[in-house]
């Protein structure tokens, strides 16, 4: 048994290209494939620990949308579909995401789940604003700490309110109106009902969804870790946590040769050890801390030992089953424990999902989570999909700026290295030409040949260049003359600006019709 790895994806590049592999219609094969795959954990079967997770993961999910005042979808059914990704201000190439969930559940009668990861650390709070050739970094925040979204408050009201009028500061020059005030309304609305940033984004958006044909039906990632089918699932591998800690480094280690990667820390980092104390794919923190810590455990005679780093944390007595149904204890005591990026899709694929949408950073990281399923549990990785989408921000375009100067720039390195092949006829360089001709004909044998010849083909080369002189500095000077037009539009042609950033219009009519995008 064998996991599959992903061909190299690549994110498009022109405007209104939709990648998807495998392709959209393949999605019920997919599907079919999935729900054949058997196991289980601490000796409970998936299915019956996969039907837990989905009643508890409903309850949740009702109480999340009913708490923030929003309607709540009714999908019955037993086939589910689920993405997920931080609140954050991302680009329309993560937003097709969720317009993607909701079609293909559409077209498979099935229930479309978007996961809100809540347990990563906030970054920095900053809208990046294209401004001709440069970028500007708009905050719309003061910047905090390491605190997860799901902790992380507004710091200050005046900067979050403001952000409209200082990127329209930016933009009232622009050839199109950006959506920013309209959707940053919908922000200011939330901020009545919750003081966390990462909840006034995700609200606003859903209050945008909800006008473009969605019905958005999402669940923060912190609310899932804390159902007993999440407890089941942790304390299944902290229960042979030595194993699973070789399995996953060696997974990892797997990926790293395969795509040629030389750091410790790509795709993730390696699970640590120190003594009987194992890293475990899990972060930890307490009330007070100043930011999460990485959870070790240990095994011993009364129970398992979990640390906070290196300070002790919480005792969980008993055996793993045990350790499953005190689990809950540790959130009441303020204790919360929450996934690390593998273990988010490991249980979403496993516990929620018939089929997990990635993006594609995503996408090549399950790749580690796949051979720890083989690996681990022994199972056969369930196939996921990969989508992204390219919209460009619509501002005027030279569409061969860039081509005009890499062909100054092949000219004057060619002039430059090669002064003989642009001598006027008449130039008195006959001598250099000489020269240059002897040093090419040099042998080349030996060592010492080849620095001979490598030498005299520099100081001849250097002789000729007085008599292109003009001619370098004029090409020198349309080369730079376009450097400016070709960093302005590498600007305009970036992908991962904010959505706000975009017209209304453009996004209104590309996110809900797929049949607008252009397969690649």
């Amino acid at each position: 048994m064998q996991p599959v790895h992903l061909p190299r994806l690549k994110a498009p590049r022109s405007h209104g290209d939709l990648l998807a592999y495998p392709p959209l219609d393949a999605v019920g094969d997919l599907l079919r494939a999935n729900r054949t795959i058997a196991g289980s954990l601490l000796g409970r079967p998936l299915a019956h620990l996969r039907d837990r997770a989905r009643r508890e993961t409903l309850k949740a999910t009702h109480a999340y949308l009913a708490a923030a005042g929003e309607p709540v979808p009714d999908f019955p059914s037993s086939t589910w579909l689920v993405a997920g990704h931080q609140p954050e201000l991302f680009h329309p190439g993560v937003w097709i995401k969720n317009f993607i969930l909701q079609a293909l559940a559409r077209e498979h009668q099935a229930t479309p789940l978007n996961i809100v990861v809540d347990n990563d650390v906030a970054k920095s709070p900053v809208l990046r604003v294209p401004d001709g050739t440069r970028v500007v970094s708009v905050p719309f925040d003061q910047t905090g700490g390491e605190n997860p979204f799901e902790e992380r408050r507004v710091l200050d009201a005046s900067i979050f309110n403001s952000l409209p009028e200082r990127v329209h500061a930016l933009t009232r020059q622009w050839p199109f109106r950006p959506w920013v005030g309209e959707v940053w309304k919908q922000m200011q609305a939330a901020a009545a009902d919750t003081p966390l940033l990462g909840e006034r984004i995700v609200r606003g958006r859903r209050a945008l969804e909800r006008t473009m044909g969605l019905q958005p039906f999402e669940v923060p990632l912190s609310a899932l870790c804390q159902t007993e089918a999440f407890a089941w699932f942790a304390c299944a591998l902290l229960a042979d946590l030595p194993r699973f800690v070789n399995d996953y480094n060696s997974a990892v280690h797997d990926y790293r040769a395969r795509h040629d990667l030389k750091s410790k820390n790509h795709p993730v980092p390696d699970l640590a050890r120190s003594g009987a104390t194992f890293e475990t794919p899990f972060w930890i923190w307490q009330p007070g801390a100043a930011r999460r810590q990485r959870l070790f455990a240990v095994a011993d005679a009364k129970g398992l030992q979990l640390f906070a780093g290196t300070k002790h944390a919480a005792h969980l007595p008993g055996d793993a089953h045990a350790w499953a149904a005190s689990w809950p204890t540790l959130e009441r005591q303020g204790i919360k424990i929450r996934t690390r990026a593998l273990t988010t899709t490991l249980f979403s694929r496993l516990l929620l999902g018939d089929l997990f949408l990635h993006g594609i950073g995503g996408g090549k990281y399950d790749e580690v989570t796949d051979d720890l399923m083989v690996r681990f549990l022994g199972l056969r990785p369930p196939g996921y999909l990969v989508a992204t989408a390219t919209l460009l921000l619509p501002f005027p375009r030279d569409a061969d700026v860039h081509d005009r100067w890499l062909r100054l720039k092949r000219q004057e390195r060619d002039l430059w290295h090669n002064p003989q092949r642009h001598l006027d006829p008449v130039a008195d360089a006959t001598p250099g030409l000489l020269r240059k001709q002897h040093a090419l004909n040099l042998p080349v044998q030996t060592h010492e040949q080849r620095v001979v010849r490598f030498r005299a083909l520099l100081q001849a080369t250097a002789d000729l260049r007085p008599f292109i002189a003009d001619r370098l500095e004029t090409l020198k000077a349309q080369w730079h003359a376009l450097e400016a037009d070709v960093r302005r539009d590498e600007i305009a042609a970036a992908r991962d600006y904010s959505f706000c950033l975009y017209p209304e219009r453009m996004l209104r009519e590309y996110l809900p019709d797929l049949s607008k995008w252009r397969n690649v």
